[in-house]
């Protein structure tokens, strides 16, 4: 809605009375219906029954943006995104529904009539974890580990990619062979620590109950170690990287265990992690502001990835989009929702030598200065079929 100033001498004083009350009923309207948002995680208590999937801890409520109250318990978003997917939003649910709307609206005009106005509250301070608690947590124990040794340099006493990979990304083991991927931002901050149970043969995620996940900070506010008011902010995981390496390329993929198998192979590149492809918020991203990026998207998560794609260029970074899952992945890949990981896996245990191809034409000026700079994106977007955001074709470059 657009407004005539004020001050028009055009208008009328009995139009300019109602110009005025209509102003102040519309900004009335956003003071007291704030956007809705998703309950803020707080340990599993903060997570509920899917109405779809029915996972007991997977389900994040929707709440109304002025009273923080639950809009309906079918009204959120589940966690396992591929496997179930479940989203409704209050958007939809107020469409689906058109009476709530307006009761809820009622509702929130009496509440700001008889309550006072609060004060803003200062925004909190980030919440780290003593980082005893990672050093203490380092070890090879873990079945996650004893798959990678499983892959890499086989036929060697010791392996030094498995030795590069534990120095890169602090991988922690647990009593019961449960890795620790911990989350440690640019700061140096320990966010948090994500602790996954895998094969030790396959390599495939094994789900406890009805969750596979846990969490370090959730285990040490139990133990009275963390306070109860521990508030998490997630970063990547490897996001310490960039500040160890500044002039690496990044390359993004949805899962840690992608993360840390593609730095196996590719070891001149930055492997982070966003921990689902929902979870690449803008609030993460803002760490990698100029940089080269390359985006790896799981099977089912090639389009979101591409719209994402955007707000990174938004950030000054130069992106790719890798399209190796979605060209060439067989329909049973994606109905398995494969990701960089399976299909590295594949070629680790069936090696094949992958003929070279002469390029053929020239991108664009500006990644010829790119590979300039750092030659080793070249052997990026040779191996792994990288494709234009523009053209939505392979990039190409002279060598």
């Amino acid at each position: 809605m657009s407004y005539i100033p004020k001050n028009n001498p055009t208008l009328s004083h009995v139009e300019n009375v109602g110009y005025v009350a209509e102003k102040r009923k519309y900004f009335f309207e956003l003071m007291i219906h704030s956007k809705p948002y998703l309950e803020k995680y707080k340990g599993r208590k903060s997570r509920h029954e899917c109405p779809s999937c029915h996972d007991k801890h997977s389900f994040t409520y929707y709440l109304d943006g002025s009273t923080g109250a639950v809009i309906s318990k079918q009204v959120g978003r589940c966690d396992h995104e591929s496997s179930c997917g479940y989203h409704y939003t209050p958007k939809q649910y107020f469409e689906d529904n058109a009476d709530k709307k307006q009761e809820s609206f009622n509702k929130d005009k009496e509440r700001v009539k008889h309550k006072p106005v609060k004060p803003a509250k200062a925004p909190s301070k980030v919440n780290k974890i003593p980082k005893e608690y990672l050093i203490r947590s380092l070890g090879y124990n873990s079945s996650f580990v004893a798959f990678l040794c499983g892959i890499f340099d086989q036929g060697t006493l010791e392996s030094p990619t498995i030795e590069r990979i534990m120095r890169e990304y602090y991988l922690g083991q647990t009593a019961d062979g449960s890795v620790i991927f911990w989350q440690v931002g640019i700061d140096k901050r320990i966010r948090t620590g994500k602790v996954m149970q895998y094969d030790r043969h396959t390599g495939k995620r094994i789900k406890k109950g009805s969750s596979a996940i846990d969490w370090v900070h959730a285990r040490l506010k139990k133990k009275g170690v963390l306070p109860q008011d521990f508030e998490l902010e997630q970063c990547c995981f490897g996001e310490h990287l960039l500040g160890r390496y500044p002039d690496k390329v990044v390359a993004l993929v949805e899962s840690e265990k992608s993360a840390v198998i593609a730095c196996g192979m590719y070891p001149d590149f930055i492997w982070l992690a966003t921990g689902g492809k929902s979870q690449l918020s803008a609030d993460k991203m803002r760490v990698l502001k100029g940089r080269i990026v390359v985006m790896f998207p799981d099977a089912d998560g090639y389009e979101l990835w591409k719209e994402k794609a955007k707000e990174l260029e938004e950030l000054g970074c130069t992106v790719m989009v890798s399209d190796l899952i979605e060209s060439n992945a067989s329909a049973e890949d994606k109905a398995a929702k494969i990701d960089i990981a399976d299909w590295l896996i594949r070629e680790l245990r069936q090696p094949t030598e992958k003929p070279y191809v002469e390029p053929i034409n020239i991108e664009a000026k500006t990644l010829q200065h790119l590979v300039s700079i750092n030659p080793t994106i070249y052997r990026l977007i040779s191996e792994l079929d990288l494709v234009s955001l523009k053209t939505n074709l392979p990039v190409l470059l002279n060598n």
